[in-house]
């Protein structure tokens, strides 16, 4: 039985092996064919984000700060791991994001396997992130989302381990690279009480052990790299870097439900216009860290906390998705939704944004006023999202409620 058992995991093994390297294949294709594209065709597959960070690292490379770089306004790291750019290729971070992105389906199938499920499940899950259309073009066009999607699944990964200081410290990585993962504090800390569940909820804020070697490692990690950025760049890293970010109106169209109010408001200066835009999106992710905060729901915790954070915020970019779709194949197994059903949350999804690149489209390429139609479809988007997200909510407490209902059922026997 032992060996039976030890030989199919080492089948599963082989297997998400093969398939890595086979994800990893298809992305070096779609590296190699945007090279070409970029060279023949007017429209760029590149990302003008990836043409930033290879700016910044030639200014890393003469010796400069990377804030040189109009624009840059990501962590001196990131220009630092993007030197071979400079140095041996172009495309050597796309390269790297590609890596990365097949760690990521590694970690998804771990991370199940941890939880129990089992490896069938497992693979079907991780495949979702590997062989996403979004998440190759994201990466192969030089997005740096991979990156930070490998830091947040080394902290669920480690905390499902128990290593609660190294969870931490990928945690306080993830915050400094970029700041939204600090939402993932509050259900993360919470997750890590020894309190019954139907307790009073105050006292799952009271510390403990685990809590506090979380804590630490985030502190020690965030301001150890957030404290070296500043040591070497002073106070223009923290300013393009960090303050920029609150301060941020982009008026640029762009997917959020508040883009055309941002930019009528941006010749008139309205008192308190980014607190109230603010306002819904901390109340809803606060809320939702608490409510999926128990040990076994803190994954679909994370993931409605970014999907509420993603569709509120005052920008929204595709990058912005894989933020979501980073944690769907962890919640997957526990979802009561029939194929059909999922198929139709996936077509609106897809059709909500693909009506609303029409009309970004005619403006940004032929200059053709269509402010308002874009105003629409993002209203139609954000809708769509939050449809999406109760339907999943709804999908999932039926589940949560079996197995609560178990375990309560079975300690009683």
């Amino acid at each position: 039985m032992g060996l039976g058992s030890r030989g199919s995991r080492a089948g599963a093994t082989e297997l998400i092996q093969v398939h890595m390297v086979l994800g990893f294949v298809v992305r070096v294709a779609l590296v190699m064919y945007g090279e070409h594209h970029d060279r023949t065709t007017s429209l760029k597959y590149t990302d003008i984000d990836y043409h930033v960070f290879t700016d910044a690292a030639r200014h890393v490379a003469a010796g400069n700060p990377p804030f040189l770089r109009h624009t840059y306004r990501y962590t001196p790291f990131l220009a630092w791991m993007m030197l071979p750019n400079v140095y041996i290729h172009f495309v050597f971070g796309k390269l790297i994001f590609s890596i990365l992105d097949c760690l990521v389906s590694r970690l998804i199938y771990e991370i199940l396997l941890l939880e129990g499920q089992n490896k069938v499940m497992a693979l079907k899950c991780c495949f979702m992130w590997l062989y996403n259309p979004l998440v190759m073009g994201v990466s192969t066009r030089g997005s740096a989302e991979a990156v930070m999607a490998v830091l947040i699944l080394l902290t669920l990964y480690m905390m499902k381990l128990r290593l609660n200081i190294l969870a931490g410290f990928f945690l306080g990585a993830a915050i400094h690279f970029k700041l939204y993962p600090v939402i993932y504090c509050l259900p993360l800390y919470l997750s890590l009480s020894n309190n019954p569940p139907h307790d009073y909820f105050w006292r799952c804020f009271l510390p403990n052990y685990s809590k506090m070697r979380l804590c630490f490692g985030t502190v020690i990690s965030f301001f150890g790299l957030t404290g070296v950025g500043l040591a070497m760049y002073g106070e223009q890293y923290l300013e393009e870097a960090f303050l920029y970010h609150f301060s941020r109106t982009d008026t640029r169209h762009n997917f959020s439900v508040y883009f055309y109010l941002l930019y009528i408001g941006a010749d008139f200066n309205i008192p308190g216009l980014n607190v109230a835009t603010f306002g819904p999106q901390l109340v809803l992710v606060v809320a939702l860290g608490c409510k999926f905060s128990h040990r076994i729901d803190v994954h679909f915790g994370l993931f409605t906390q970014t999907v509420v954070f993603v569709t509120f915020n005052k920008v929204v970019t595709s990058q912005y998705f894989l933020w979501y779709l980073l944690l769907l194949p962890l919640i997957v197994p526990r979802l009561a939704v029939s194929w059909q059903k999922a198929i139709i949350l996936t077509l609106c999804w897809v059709g909500a944004q693909a009506s609303w690149l029409l009309p970004a489209y005619l403006l940004e390429f032929h200059a053709i006023n269509a402010f308002v139609p874009i105003w629409l479809e993002g209203i139609a988007f954000f809708c769509c999202n939050v449809g999406i997200l109760m339907a999943l909510i709804s999908s999932y407490s039926v589940v949560t409620f079996t197995h609560h209902h178990h375990h309560h059922s079975r300690k009683n026997r």
